[in-house]
């Protein structure tokens, strides 16, 4: 298949192998997924020849969607990458050697492995798989034959907690399959149930101390490349601590039932994994992750906390924010909220938390803890006796405004400057930016623990009296301004919008103060910094 195309490409004529090549793209969607993919093999080595890397990594991606085990696209997505990021390069060049079933072909893969490991910069770790075990042991059967199958048995050990489980077979299991598997494995029996943070805690300190963790929940199944985009996330740049996956249910990373409709062949509601059954679920989980898994020039979004059932953590950020290697707080057992807490308290330590929109991983979730049923209003107040707020008031993004400035800036098709007074963590930046990544989001804080948090995900923070304060930022030079009416005043938002700009937060209530009116008249106008003033 396909010898005409390999033919020209092989005679250095590319210039009528992407004429052949179009001609056979026009077909692509009749041919099976494997084929489609060495198509996007042919295209991406086309492009490469004619200098056009924007072109090569679309090819490479398309093609990973087609076929996510395809050697050859994580070769070449390797060799794009050795001169931008070496850790991504050696990271693909792992899965290319792990697809890879060509004995020459794993040659070359492997020749390549020692000028990447020598690169200046060079700091790839492998990763501790820790899993939390308690019961539920066909989830659990489905948790580790997912790793088995996904995941390069080189690059991970297994580290399994067993919470003292009262279900018949679950240590058992845990047993066999640690003599069993070609996996390294280590199993920790509790004698009784120590909660989430500790029994987490527990395993990091039977993890390789050299390794970034992967808290993984027994009741969570990866699909193929989970664990690897959560790796290319982590090395995406020294600053990220911390990366978590999308996901069917998991606070805040949790796709939308309207996402799988396709794959159920019918409409869906929420938690609809525990209608459809944990084997009906998974498959249609898959499908979606078999379209939606493939490199992406925009993959993440900027969270200030990540939900702990599928936890990814670099092992720079475990040794500066738990040096006694209890990374979750133990005051929160048996849990909820830990991962609240390690979130703020990575983002204080100066580590950035990415959501990976590449990697997904099932959950089935939803089972609580047994003999607890107050625990999650009980960790709500544990986390508000600690930090003196409460996290729930700053996790949700102001939804309305945020679709309406999306709607915006893709009616505008361009960037938009935008300054946010109800900046808070950065929960409606991180929102717009995950749509709108080229968008300019300022925020401002009412304090600095704000401000220290919300500058990993906004472009630019200050804090102080959002009424009073003068901003650091030229007047009249932002498209749109977000702020609540009543609590932010009318001359503040009117001295850093542009004079066409759009204030959204305003409400609909055409009844104007005298003073409103002069304000909207100066705007008019034109700006008047001294009558502002004067009007303030």
């Amino acid at each position: 298949m396909y010898e005409k195309l390999a033919g020209l490409i092989g005679e250095g004529d590319f210039k009528e192998a992407l004429y052949e090549f179009q001609d056979e793209y026009l077909h692509i969607d009749e041919k099976n997924n494997i084929d489609a993919a060495k198509l996007c093999v042919l295209e991406a080595t086309i492009w490469e020849a004619l200098g056009d890397d924007t072109a090569e990594f679309d090819a490479i991606a398309r093609g990973i969607a087609y076929d996510g085990s395809n050697y050859e696209l994580f070769y070449m997505l390797g060799l794009y990458y050795k001169d931008i990021n070496v850790n991504k390069a050696y990271l693909c060049m792992e899965m290319a050697l792990f697809y890879c079933d060509n004995t020459d072909d794993r040659r070359v893969i492997e020749d390549s492995f020692d000028e990447i490991i020598n690169s200046p910069g060079f700091r790839v770790r492998n990763t501790s798989i820790m899993i939390l075990s308690y019961n539920d042991l066909e989830l659990l059967k489905r948790c580790i034959a997912s790793i088995e199958k996904y995941v390069p048995k080189s690059s991970c050990e297994i580290v399994v907690v067993d919470n003292a489980s009262t279900e018949e077979g679950v240590v058992e299991y845990l047993k066999d399959k640690k003599e069993q598997s070609e996996f390294n494995i280590k199993l920790i029996a509790c004698d009784e149930n120590l909660g989430f943070p500790k029994g987490c805690n527990l395993g990091t300190k039977y993890c390789d101390k050299e390794n970034d963790v992967f808290y993984l929940n027994n009741d969570a199944c990866l699909t193929r490349n989970a664990l690897f985009f959560l790796r290319m996330g982590l090395y995406d740049n020294r600053d990220v601590g911390a990366v978590g996956p999308l996901s069917n249910s998991a606070s805040l990373q949790e796709l939308p039932p309207s996402e799988f409709y396709k794959y159920a062949g019918k409409e869906l509601a929420d938690n609809w994994h525990k209608t459809l059954g944990v084997e009906k679920s998974i498959e249609v989980f898959k499908g979606y992750a078999h379209d939606h898994a493939y490199p992406m020039r925009n993959a993440y979004i900027k969270r200030f906390r990540l939900t702990g059932f599928a936890l990814l953590l670099s092992c720079q950020a475990i040794n500066e924010v738990a040096t006694d290697m209890k990374v979750f707080d133990e005051s929160f057992s048996p849990g909820y909220f830990e991962d609240d807490d390690l979130g703020i308290r990575l983002a204080r330590a100066g580590f950035a938390q990415l959501v990976c929109k590449n990697s997904l991983v099932y959950h089935n979730g939803g089972s609580g803890f047994e003999g607890h049923n107050d625990a999650l209003e009980a960790g709500r107040e544990k986390f508000k006796e600690k930090w003196g707020f409460d996290i729930w008031g700053y996790s949700l993004p102001w939804f309305e405004v945020a679709d309406e400035v999306i709607a915006m800036v893709k009616e505008k098709k361009g960037s938009l400057r935008i300054v946010d007074f109800t900046c808070g963590f950065g929960a409606t930046a991180s929102y717009i930016k995950s749509s709108c990544p080229e968008t300019f989001i300022a925020g401002v804080c009412r304090n600095s623990f704000e401000a220290g948090i919300s500058k990993r995900l906004a472009d630019d923070v200050c804090w102080g009296d959002t009424n009073a304060m003068r901003l650091p930022w030229s007047d009249r030079s932002f498209d749109i301004v977000i702020a609540p009416k009543g609590e932010v005043s009318m001359g503040q938002v009117m001295r850093y919008l542009k004079p066409d700009g759009l204030w959204l937060g305003a409400g609909e209530d055409a009844a104007k103060s005298e003073k409103e009116s002069d304000i909207i008249n100066v705007n008019a106008a034109g700006f008047d910094s001294e009558k502002i003033d004067n009007l303030l």
